[in-house]
C-alpha cells in the first residue's frame, strides 16, 4: 500500500470509527451495486420496458380470431349459421414470430445498457460521497492535531513558559478549520442525498455512509482491445444488431403478403322447402386477391429502415470509439497526475512536517511556520484524495463507455 494511504487513509479510518454513529448504514461499492440492481426503481423501470415490448409482440404471430356469422332471409325462410376462419398459410406468421423475438432482444439489450449507465452514475455518486467523507475526516484529524497543540500551549502559558501570541494564533487556526468542517458537512449531506436517490425510498440519506478506498486499478487492457470489445459486446451495439434482424424478419413477412390466403366458412343452413323445413351443412370458401396491395409499401418501408439501421450502427461504432478513446486518455492523465503527486508527497510531506515540529520545539521556527506545515499537510492530503478520486471517476467513465467493469469486475454481484 502506498505510504500516502498508510499516512492519510489509515488515520481517516480511525477517525471514522469515532464519528460514525452506530445507526449509520454503511455500503461498499459492491453492496451499492447489488442494491441498485435488485431494488432500484430505475432498474425496475428499465426491465418493465422490456416486459411491455414482450407483451406487445406476443400478438404478432397469432392466428386471426374466427368470425361467427348469422344470415336470415325473409323471402322464404333461409337461415345460415356459420363460423369463418382465415388461414394464414403463407408462412408470414412464422417470420413475425422471429421478428417479435428480435424486438424483445432489442428492448432487453437496450434496457441492459440503460441500467449500466445508471449504475455508473450511481458509482460516481458513491465515490463522491466517499470523497466528501474522507475530506471531512482529514480536516477532523487536522483539528485534533491543533487541539493538542492548543492544550500544550495553554499548559505552557499557565506555567509561565508559553507565548500568548502562539496560543491565540493557533486558536484562530483552529476556529477557521472548524468553520471549514462545518461548511464541508453540507457537501457531504448533498452527496448522501444524491447516492440515496438511486435506491428505494426506504433508505434514509442521513444514515448513509460509503465504505471503501480509492484503489483505482493500475493495470488495464489496451485501447484497441477495449474498443473492439465494446463494439462487439456493448449492449446498445447489440441492440442495433437485433434491430436489423427484426427489420429483416418483418420484411420477409411483408413479402408473403403477395401470396393469397384462404378463408373457410362452415356451419348449418336451415331453409324452407316444399314439404317443410330442411337442415343441412354449410361450407364456404374465399380467397383474398392481393392485386392492389401486396405488401409493396411495407417492404419498401422496411428496406429504408434497414438502411437507416445500418447507418445508425456506423454512427454508433464511431461514437463508441470516440468515447472510449477520450475516457482512456483522461484516465491515463489522471493516473499520471495522481502517481506523480503521490511520489512528491511521500518524499517531502512527512519530512517537512517533522522539520517544522523539531524546529518549533527547539526555538528555531515560530508558530506560523509550524501551522503552515500542518496546513500544508492537510491541503496535500486533500489534494491527493482529489487526484485519486478523479482517477477513479475516470475509470468509471471508461467502464461506462466500454459497457462493462473491465477495471473492477468484482463490483458486480
Amino acid at each position: 500500500m502506498p505510504i500516502l494511504i498508510r499516512i492519510g487513509v489509515g488515520t481517516i479510518s480511525i477517525v471514522f470509527c469515532l464519528f460514525v454513529s452506530a445507526s449509520a448504514q454503511e455500503l461498499t461499492e459492491k453492496e451499492a451495486v447489488r442494491l441498485f440492481l435488485t431494488s432500484s426503481p430505475y432498474a425496475q423501470e428499465s426491465r418493465a420496458g422490456t416486459a411491455v415490448v414482450e407483451a406487445q409482440t406476443l400478438g404478432w404471430h397469432l392466428w386471426p380470431n374466427p368470425v361467427a356469422a348469422y344470415n336470415h332471409e325473409g323471402a322464404g325462410l333461409t337461415e345460415i349459421s356459420s363460423v369463418q376462419q382465415h388461414l394464414p398459410l403463407s408462412g408470414r406468421l412464422g417470420f413475425l414470430r422471429r421478428a417479435g423475438a428480435a424486438a424483445v432482444k432489442v428492448a432487453g439489450t437496450q434496457a441492459e445498457y440503460d441500467i449500466w449507465k445508471l449504475c455508473s452514475e450511481m458509482r460516481q455518486a458513491f465515490y463522491s460521497l466517499l470523497l466528501a467523507q474522507q475530506r471531512e475526516a482529514i480536516l477532523r484529524d487536522g483539528l485534533a492535531q491543533l487541539q493538542e497543540v492548543v492544550r500544550i500551549l495553554r499548559e505552557r502559558e499557565q506555567g509561565g513558559e508559553g507565548s500568548l501570541f502562539d496560543r491565540l494564533r493557533t486558536e484562530r487556526e483552529q476556529a477557521d478549520l472548524q468553520a471549514e468542517i462545518m461548511s464541508l458537512r453540507a457537501s457531504t449531506a448533498q452527496a448522501r442525498a444524491r447516492l440515496a436517490s438511486f435506491f428505494d425510498g426506504k433508505m434514509d440519506p442521513a444514515s448513509l455512509r460509503a465504505r471503501g478506498e480509492f484503489d483505482a486499478a493500475k493495470d488495464q487492457p489496451g485501447l484497441a482491445d477495449l474498443v473492439e470489445s465494446a463494439i462487439q459486446n456493448r449492449p446498445d451495439s447489440q441492440a442495433e444488431k437485433h434491430r436489423q434482424e427484426q427489420f429483416q424478419w418483418e420484411q420477409r413477412a411483408a413479402t408473403r403478403l403477395r401470396i393469397p390466403e384462404p378463408a373457410i366458412s362452415a356451419g348449418f343452413k336451415r331453409g324452407e322447402q316444399l314439404g317443410g323445413i330442411s337442415y343441412g351443412p354449410y361450407i364456404g370458401f374465399s380467397l383474398n386477391l392481393p392485386i392492389f396491395d401486396h405488401g409493396q409499401n411495407r417492404v419498401a418501408e422496411l428496406d429504408a429502415q434497414l438502411r437507416r439501421a445500418s447507418y445508425r450502427r456506423e454512427v454508433l461504432d464511431q461514437q463508441i470509439q470516440t468515447e472510449i478513446k477520450g475516457a482512456y486518455e483522461a484516465m491515463l492523465a489522471r493516473r499520471q497526475a495522481a502517481e506523480e503527486y503521490r511520489v512528491q508527497f511521500t518524499e517531502d510531506g512527512p519530512q517537512l512536517e517533522n522539520i517544522a515540529q523539531v524546529g518549533y520545539e527547539e526555538g528555531e521556527l515560530g508558530i506560523l511556520e509550524l501551522l503552515d506545515a500542518y496546513r500544508l499537510r492537510r491541503v496535500s492530503l486533500v489534494r491527493m484524495l482529489d487526484l485519486l478520486a478523479a482517477w477513479k471517476q475516470a475509470g468509471i467513465d471508461l467502464e461506462r463507455a466500454v459497457g462493462k467493469p473491465v477495471l473492477s469486475p468484482e463490483v458486480l454481484p
